[in-house]
């Protein structure tokens, strides 16, 4: 953990923030323009006499102007965060107690707040983790804690983080978490006055290719390869995610057809478009999909992704996250493959497939 105390930051922020110039700050001071410069670039440190009258010119406390930080690795924030989720799941008050301990201990380390905050707006929403309702994980008793409440400490988080990120993803990530957050408490003008800005910026795909392209010419070929895959990975997640959802906004099997492979989203669609013999081969490529989903290759296995592998392990952040991402991949994959199991054997389908060999061969093997 580093620890630093940034008063030249702090003068910079306020003072353009303020609109003042470095020259009005040292006039009224009394110092010169260059000892402001120096403040500000980090090379020297004001006068400990002045330190009031500087809190004072910009409205700010003390504690304030010190702005003292302490930046979590990676590693550490991960952890922290996995022992909370942690405690979620048995206690959601005392992980409350814990979370909130955090927020204020590291109230300027983004990365964690963001990821506190994200525990809050699952809390809010009722549920103890995002796989497991509060109240039903192992029987615990937990009282459901106030959902408002929750969702207004999620907000103060993240405008927190919004205040203090530096790193352009941070602040990206932070918007749209804001975002979730409004939507799951039902403020949607507020959450598309969030997003709209976000998905209408300039398209960042001709500044990707443009960069690949800079790589290239200075010989820097894995850092191409890397940042290709990267952008590959992001445009395959959200080609998935948004047929999803088309697909279960339109009862067309044609279109079904056309989203093709994805067939735990497929499936459904046909069966309510009443095409038996489709919907049976889909629910098939289904259920096959979904009892192979602990042993499902990861992205970093296949040559499309083979220079993702770094990104993609969670190890990378430290073994209790490492051990956190496995936990929740198993329980996630339990889920729904007993979600599945339960659509499987609904009344639509026993109505649709009834005694055909293929349905009952996978109600079979989901029940068991």
């Amino acid at each position: 953990m580093s620890e630093s105390v940034n008063i030249g930051r702090t003068i910079v922020r306020e003072r353009r923030r303020a609109g003042v110039t470095q020259e009005a700050l040292a006039a009224h001071l009394g110092v010169s323009k260059a000892a402001v410069s120096k403040w500000e670039l980090g090379q020297s440190l004001p006068d400990v006499s002045l330190l009031p009258r500087i809190a004072a010119y910009f409205s700010l406390t003390l504690d304030e102007l010190f702005d003292w930080r302490d930046e979590l690795s990676q590693e550490e924030s991960a952890a922290l965060y996995a022992e909370v989720y942690a405690l979620g799941e048995k206690n959601l008050a005392t992980a409350h107690k814990r979370l909130r301990a955090l927020a204020t201990e590291h109230y300027s380390d983004a990365n964690l707040l963001l990821m506190l905050a994200s525990l809050l707006t699952v809390w809010a929403a009722g549920m103890a983790t995002p796989f497991a309702p509060a109240g039903e994980k192992d029987g615990s008793p937990d009282a459901p804690l106030d959902a408002d409440g929750l969702t207004d400490e999620a907000l103060v988080l993240l405008d927190r983080v919004l205040e203090v990120a530096t790193d352009p993803s941070a602040l990206y990530l932070a918007q749209q978490q804001k975002a979730t957050t409004l939507f799951q408490a039902g403020r949607y003008e507020e959450a598309v006055s969030l997003l709209e800005p976000l998905v209408r910026r300039q398209d960042a795909s001709a500044s990707t290719m443009l960069l690949a392209s800079a790589y290239r010419k200075l010989g820097r070929d894995d850092e191409t390869i890397e940042l290709l895959q990267a952008e590959r990975l992001r445009a395959a997640s959200f080609v998935l995610s948004s047929l999803m959802q088309e697909v279960g906004m339109r009862d067309d099997a044609a279109f079904a057809r056309v989203a093709g492979n994805a067939a735990e989203v497929v499936f459904e669609v046909l069966r309510k478009a009443g095409e038996k013999d489709a919907a049976l081969d889909a629910l098939v490529r289904a259920a096959d999909a979904v009892r192979a989903v602990p042993a499902r290759p990861a992205p970093s296995d296949s040559p499309l992704w083979d220079r993702m592998a770094n990104r993609l392990d969670p190890a990378q952040a430290g073994e209790a996250w490492a051990a956190h991402k496995a936990w929740q991949t198993d329980e996630a994959a339990s889920l729904m493959r007993q979600a599945f199991a339960e659509r499987v054997a609904s009344s639509e389908w026993r109505e649709l497939a009834g005694d055909d060999p293929r349905y009952q061969d996978v109600l079979a093997k989901m029940l068991r």
